[in-house]
Parts: C-alpha cells; structure tokens; sequence
C-alpha cells in the first residue's frame, strides 16, 4: 500500500467521538494522518493484518470518499485501465497493440450505454459515486502515481468521474452476459454444406444443450420434476444464412478473437462460471444458514476483486468490492449474506441485416425492415495512442482512420441503440447486435441495496433493480431462511411467444428484416428497464426454503428445461415457448450436490465442511469414463480382433490403466514444489506416495481424455470433411458422455446419423469403441514420453515420472508483462520448475475448485488456466449476526513488491481463509495500520 503521511490535520481529530485512539497493537509510526477538503466530518481507515481496509465514517458520502480514496490506494492503474478497456481507450496506456480490442469496444458501445443511465440511478447513488470519484480524485492530487504509469511512461492521470464507476460496472455485468451467435452459426453451416441436418448435428451431438449432470437449483432442493415440455417446436435453420453473411460472421469472429475481453467472452474452451451454494440451519452444526461464494473469473494479476468493509451512513457489511466502483458486490452484512453466479440467459441477438444507401438518413444508410428504410445513426469517432518511445512521456497522440481503424460507428436504433458490427457494401448485407446492457441500467442501485437489505423482502427487491448481466443469487440470513432466485430481464421474442420459431432460433444469426423482433414493452414490470417485454419475475426461477434443506447454484440450470436436449418445447404458462437460455454446465454443480447430500446423511455441516468442499478436486466425468477404460482393456484380452490383443498384451498399456482403476479421482500435484489443498497455510509439504500415485493417474486420465476427445470427434469429423468442426471443451464433456452412455442403443451413431465411433474394416461395435478408447491410452503415453513433454518429463516412459504439479500450474498474467505478471523474473513469486512458467497447483477441468485448462491440451505450456475461483467466502449465520471466512488470491494492493500486493497468495493457493472482521472487537490485536481523515476547511 502507498501510504502518504500530510501534515495537516484539523484540531480536536482525536477528541471526537467518531475517530478512537489506535489499537495498542499499532504503532505510532503506523497511524497515518490526514486532512482534505471535501469530508463533512472525521472519518478513518482501519487496516488489518491481511492488508483489508475497514471504513468507518459518520455519513454515507464520508464513507464512499473514503472508499475512493482506498481504491485509488489500491488500485488506481488497474481503475484507469478497466475504464479505458471499456470505453475502448486501453491504447491510451498500453500503446498500439491494443488498438484492434480499442476499436471493437468502441463499436459494442458499453460506454454510450453508460452515458445515458447516471440520471437513471437513484439520489443516494448518484450521490455515493460522486463522492467516490471526489475520493479517488484526491488521492490523485496528493500522491505520487503507482509504478505501472512508469512503466508505460505515463505521468499523468485524467481525474475520476461517476460515469467511470459506471462503466467499470457495466463491463462486469457485461463481460458476463454478451454473446453472439456467430460460431453457432457458422457450425451449423459446416454441417449443412457436408450434407447433415445442421442444428442436430450441432446442438444434439457436438455442442448439445444437455449439461454434464441434470443438477438444478430449483429441482434438486424441492423435488419439484422439471417442466416435460409441450413437445418439439420446428426449428429451420437449415436455411442456413447467405454465403455473405456467413462471411461477414467468420471476419468478424476474428476480429473479436484478438480483442481480449471479447474472447474471453465468446471463449468455448473452458469451464468458466462460479460456485454457490446455500445449506438451511436443520443441517447445520450450529443450527443456523451457511452459504459459501465463489465466483470464477479471469485471474489478471491483480485481482479483479478488492476486499473492503463499510461502516457507517446506515451501511455496515463486509465483502469484495470492484475496483473502481462503490458498494460491495459479494459478502455480507449483520443480518444476510449474499453470493451469486453467472446465469447466461440470453439477452443478446445478432441479426442479419439489409443496408440501403438512402440520402435521407443522416449517416447516408438505413436498414430495410418490413421493406422499409430505418436510417441508420452515425457516430463520429477518433482514437489516441501511446507511443511508449524510450526517453518520451505521455507521447500520447491521435490515430488517423483508415487501416481497420473506423472513422465513425454505426448505430441502429431498432437494435436498442446497438451497433452495426460490420457491412458489405456489395450486397447491402450487414450484421448488427441488440443486447438488453444497451438500456439505461442500474447495476449499481441493486448493490446499494443489497448492502444494505436486512431481510429476503428488501433483497429480493434490490434484485428488481439488477437489469442485465444475469446471475444466480444464494441468500441466507440471521433468522435462518435460505433462498434462490435469477433476476435479469430477459426479452420475449415475437416468434417464440407465437409458439413457433420463425428461421433460426435466437441462439444463431436471426433475420432482421422481419419476423425476429423482441416485443416492444406492454406490460411493464416493477422497476423495468429495458423497452421490450420481459419475461415476468414470476416466471423467473426461485426457490424459498426448499424442502431439501439446501440450495446449489453453479452455472447449472434452474429449470431442467434442458435436460432432454431441447431447448425450445417448454411453454411460458399463458403461452408461447418458454425460453431463458441454453448455456448451462454440470460437472461443479452435480458434485457439490453429491458432496452435500452424503454430508447431510453423514451428520451436521460445519462452516469447516464448506470450506474443504470449495477445495475439492474430485472428478465427476473420471468417475464416469474410468469404468469404460478398464472395461475396454478386461474385454480386448479375450477379443478376437488382433489390434486389440495387442493393446491389452501392451505392459505400458495394462500397467497405465491399473493405475486408472486405482485413481481416486482427486488431481493433487504430486510433487514438492506443489501447492495442494492438504498443504497449510501456504507452506509447501512433501506429497506422501499416495498423492504421487493419484497424482500419476490424473496426468494419465487427462492425456487419455484429450486424445479420446480428438479419436472420437475431431479425427474422424476431418475424415468425413475437413471443413467440420469438433465441438469446443465447453461442449466436448457432455457429447462423449452422451455417445457413451447412449451406446449399447446407438452404437455410437449420433443424433445427426453421424458415426463417431466408426473404425475402418471393424464391424462390431463394441471393439471399435474399445479400440479408440486403448488407442488413446497408448496415444496418451506416447504424448507423455515425446519431445512435446520433454520439458516436464524429460522423455521418459516411466510412468511415476509423470506427476501432474508439472502440468497443472497458475499464471497470473499482467497487460504489462514482467515483473507485474505472477510468476515472472523481478517478482517475488517466480516459477519454481526450469523451463515449466507458472505456479504448480492441484486441480482440473471440471472440478469444484475451479482451474481448467484446454481438455485437449498436448504441451506442458497448454496446461495452464484461465479462470479461477477470484474469491472463496463462506458465511455463518449466528444468534448476534453473520460470521465469515475469505480467500483472495494476491492481495489488496497492487503496489508491486508492497506488503499487501500477494500476502494472501499462498493461502489462497493451499485453500485456506482468513476471517472476515465485521464488528470492532474483531480488530483488537489484528490491526495493522490506522489512517485519520479530517475535514480540510477551505479559508
């Protein structure tokens, strides 16, 4: 932390009943004082042990000009980056290499949305961000600029404003809840020009909506069956889109590949989301709620959450903030807590358009719907960059257009005020995107609110206010209630509520020239933001007070609605198809419902329970798909067919799936640089022979389940065209279960007719399916054993060699490289194995302590992971208010080398907590450092 010490201080600071002398455990030189106009009254900071800032203060706006302060202490580059990101500037600090992601935010317009919703908040936070931008702005004047401005050679920072903080929530809320539906598209194409029926090759085979496991929030804590569906609705995207369009889709797919929020969005290869779940006081220890939160997202060093607590103003509640913005987002207060977890209902349509040239518009365009012209807005646009050049400051310079650089983005009102992603003026064809983040939206209202809600009724109301970016909320509070509900408002398109799906359905490119309208609002909801109709909050799943006792959310689906694989025959109770979403996964949620259920009928649940059950590294599809390994290896020593006769007389072979059939599931490292679930507090233990074995399988198990995946899906799709795509690792999990679970009927044939399990001049089904399975054990071991792996296991064949700490490991990546990435050379974390970059850690796709990585990864350098669970909480509820535990990976700060930028690292990497310190007896003899503000009276 850069603490800065001003002389100035107004008399009788001490002598208020607000500020208290500091703890004994401080030291005098640890007591920061300081003085700034703008505070009506003495307000200070409190900072544990751990680097948390507590804020105590006599008034809401002391309060938040405190938490600006604080944040802009923290934190202020990566504040001055996220806005810039967003707003589509990040070239204004980190130079011309992210002018491409400048360009594409600047079109997906997040900040022209933020511009038209400040009025729309409420007074009080309205005034709660302009006195946190004045706190942020005041740092700024009375302190000198964190090292990263240096090292992009920046000495200057624009101030603060409000519309800033609301963009910075905007791009959360964002960045959780837009999609397109252009690789969609473009799958269902390929599989159309190959001659297949596209949507069920696609969405019944290869990307199938049905999740791993059927876990529900709604279903699984009240028994209730899941709506069986009014029967299947004709879909008729076999129609495709033109050839134009289709190209215009692919271009712009690329586009958005190099942008690094927009392909971190639209990514299909790994297991992002979150953990949350709720357990009712009758299974309890103490009788009472517990609810645990985590949530995964992506692990830019620093984090993208802050830990902080409020007191005063009418606030007092703890939790984790977001840099840049007031208000506490995750956490708890005296009387509830409250976490939550991505719910990808869809709220965004990418259209095909027809573009007419048409003088009467004002930017000379319009789109044709219903055959008549609509004009097109034009915005003008003009972009900076830094040169970064040696021996120059701030060489901050304008971008002429031209070059993929656009002079101007377009705007099609039709669209909610969404862009024109791309044109091509041969044809007049052009997709644009319509999201409902485009309205005037008040994320930030509902978490004023949430922080400060007391009961279900006030939280649930807050909850009305949470207008896009939708999410699972988990509740649990003091008088012991639990509770479950997603609130977002998702559009009512024309088409669906017809009953009937008119074209491709929402999830591919729709036709904007009629017939694929969201419905212009007629009965407005309480607190509505969008101008659609919206689907009604009592449609929306919730849950109170489940007669199971216990409540799971974890990006799975409340509805069940796609448990038969089909998204589209539900029916809404006064008509139409019911439709949320369609991108839902199973592995985390199926386990913690399996972990929580032998819990309950093992005894009482302790806040202890929860905390290892976050840690947990078993593996839900290992349990599943090990049988079929050690089956296929028992049948191919009696079988007839001479290739597997050899497979099973194979020692590497046998001896690799003996140790599959011994595999306890879990993903430990294995080796002694390793940080595992079992090691304490950060520091490193020796693994025992038994972690080394499980650890062996689990390297096995992985290279084995890649190579399945590519015997199965993508070598054979290449066979029949190489134009077909195999289906992404979100998807991949779920469409072998599926052929596998479905073979002794299917043999292996897919919904689509397509034979994954096809084996030349071998008829029966059977052997071929346990020829690709032992194929891909002995393809496993050559992986293992070849110059690709040499770095990790040096070329061996001994199978113990290969411990999964040398693949498995964290990277902590910074835009600005080393020494802010962690680990990196000039860093106080660097990588403990020569040649192997990163921090090894237990863990694996699919798990509950989240860390995936590309399932068909085939180099040590592809086994290191994107999304990570960014903050563990588990709460308690107590007779005199909620306890809690935290864990955060890296620290408060981001002041590179300071005491608070990575001491909460280590115990974050070995799944340990520190407390969550809400009532002031906490922070006796566990404060660090006090910082004293007092009013600056203007002479």
């Amino acid at each position: 932390m850069r603490r800065t010490r001003v002389a100035l201080i107004s008399a009788g600071l001490l002598a208020t009943g607000l500020l208290v002398a500091a703890p004994a455990t401080v030291h005098a030189d640890d007591t920061t004082r300081v003085a700034v106009p703008g505070l009506r009254d003495p307000a200070f900071i409190v900072r544990d042990v751990d680097g948390v800032p507590h804020i105590k203060a006599k008034n809401a706006h002391d309060l938040f000009f405190v938490n600006g302060w604080v944040h802009a202490d923290d934190r202020l580059f990566q504040m001055d980056l996220t806005r810039k990101r967003a707003s589509g500037r990040a070239a204004e600090l980190l130079g011309s290499s992210a002018i491409p992601g400048d360009v594409q935010m600047r079109t997906l317009g997040v900040r022209r949305a933020v511009e038209r919703s400040f009025q729309a908040q409420s007074r009080e936070t309205r005034e709660a961000l302009k006195a946190y931008a004045d706190g942020v702005n005041s740092w700024i004047a009375r302190n000198k600029l964190p090292s990263q401005y240096a090292a992009v050679q920046v000495t200057k920072v624009e101030p603060w404003t409000v519309l800033d903080s609301l963009t910075v929530a905007k791009i959360l809320a964002f960045s959780l809840s837009f999609d397109l539906d252009i690789d969609r598209t473009a799958q269902v194409q390929a599989y159309n020009a190959a001659g297949f029926d596209g949507h069920a090759a696609v969405f019944k085979d290869v990307s199938p909506f049905a999740a791993f496991t059927n876990a529900s929030p709604v279903f699984d804590s009240t028994g209730k069956p899941a709506d069986p569906g009014g029967g299947s609705r004709p879909v008729e995207s076999n129609k495709g889109v033109s050839g134009v369009a289709a190209k215009l889709a692919a271009d712009y797919l690329k586009k958005a590949e190099k942008t690094p929020l927009l392909a971190d969005i639209l990514r299909r290869d790994a297991d992002r989301g979150s953990n949350s779940w709720v357990i009712g006081g009758r299974h309890t220890a103490t009788g009472r709620p517990l609810l645990a939160s985590d949530p995964h997202l992506g692990q830019e060093a620093p984090s993208i959450m802050h830990p902080i607590g409020y007191d005063g103003g009418g606030y007092n509640v703890q939790g984790v903030s977001v840099p840049g913005a007031p208000f506490i987002v995750l956490g708890q207060n005296r009387d509830i807590a409250f976490g939550s977890t991505q719910h990808a209902v869809d709220v965004s349509d990418t259209y095909v358009e027809q573009v007419r040239p048409d003088p009467a518009s004002p930017s000379g365009l319009s789109t044709l719907y219903k055959g008549k012209l609509e004009p097109v807005v034009a915005i003008d646009e003009s972009y900076r960059v830094n040169a970064r050049t040696p021996g120059r400051q701030d060489a901050i310079t304008p971008v002429p257009a031209g070059g993929g650089i656009p002079a101007q983005t377009y705007i099609v009102p039709r669209r909610n005020n969404g862009p024109l992603l791309s044109v091509d003026q041969a044809t007049g064809t052009a997709l644009s995107v319509q999201y409902t983040g485009y309205s005037v939206t008040r994320e930030l209202d509902a978490f004023r609110l949430l922080d400060k809600a007391r009961n279900y009724d006030e939280f649930r109301d807050a909850l009305t206010l949470f207008d896009m970016g939708g999410q699972h909320f988990v509740y649990a509070d003091i008088k012991g209630n639990i509770a479950y509900l997603t609130n977002t408002e998702v559009p009512i398109r024309e088409d669906l509520q017809a009953g009937k799906v008119n074209g491709n359905p929402p999830y591919l490119l729709r036709n904007g020239t009629g017939g694929n309208e969201w419905l212009p609002v007629a009965n407005r909801q309480p607190n509505q933001a969008v101008p659609y109709e919206i689907v009604p909050n009592s449609e929306l799943p919730q849950v109170v007070n489940p007669p199971a006792g216990f409540i799971v959310s974890a990006n799975n689906d409340p509805t069940g609605n796609s448990f038969d694989n089909d998204m589209l025959n539900q029916l809404r109770p006064g008509g139409g198809i019911s439709y949320l979403g369609f991108l839902h996964t199973g592995t985390r949620a199926g386990r913690i419902t399996d972990m929580l259920r032998a819990a309950v009928a093992k005894g009482r649940i302790t806040s202890d329970d929860v905390v290892t059950m976050q840690s947990d590294t078993s593996s839900v599809d290992g349990r599943l798909f090990t049988p079929f390994i050690t089956g296929a290896l028992k049948r191919a020593k009696g079988s007839k067919n001479a290739e597997l006769t050899a497979l099973a007389a194979d020692p590497r072979v046998a001896e690799a799936v003996n140790r599959l059939a011994k595999w306890d599931l879990t993903y430990p490292t294995g080796i002694p640089e390793g940080y595992d679930g079992n090691d304490r507090n950060g520091k490193l233990g020796k693994p025992s022979q038994h972690e080394i074995d499980n650890s062996v399988a689990a390297t096995l198990y992985t290279l084995w389940r890649g190579r399945f995946l590519i015997n199965v899906f993508d070598k054979h799709l290449a066979q029949i065209s190489p134009k077909l795509p195999a289906p992404a690792d979100f998807y991949a999990l779920p469409a072998i279960r599926q052929l596998l679970v479905d073979f002794d009927e299917r043999k292996g044939v897919g919904r689509s007719g397509i034979d994954f399990f096809a084996v030349p001049d071998v008829a029966d089904p059977d052997d071929r399916r346990d020829l690709l399975v032992l194929r891909s054990v002995r393809d496993a071991l050559n992986l293992a054993a070849g110059d690709d792996f040499a770095k990790a296991f040096g070329n061996s064949t001994d199978q113990s060699a290969y411990r999964w700490g040398k693949l498995h490991r964290y990277n902590f990546p910074s835009p600005l490289g080393a020494p802010y990435s962690v680990p990196s050379e000039g860093n106080r974390f660097t990588s403990p194995l020569p040649g192997l970059p990163g921090i090894p850690a237990d863990g694996g796709a699919g798990i509950v302590d989240a860390s995936s990585h590309p399932i068909r990864a085939d180099s040590p350098d592809r086994f290191t992971f994107t999304f990570v669970p960014v903050r563990r909480g588990v709460h308690q509820a107590t007779p005199l208010g909620m306890r809690g535990v935290d864990s955060l990976f890296g620290g408060s700060s981001e002041d590179l080398g300071g005491e608070f930028e990575q001491n909460l690292l280590p115990g974050w990497l070995t799944n340990d907590t520190y407390p969550i310190r809400m009532y002031p007896s906490d922070l006796k003899g566990a404060t660090h450092s006090v910082t004293q503000f007092a009013p600056l009276r203007q002479q």
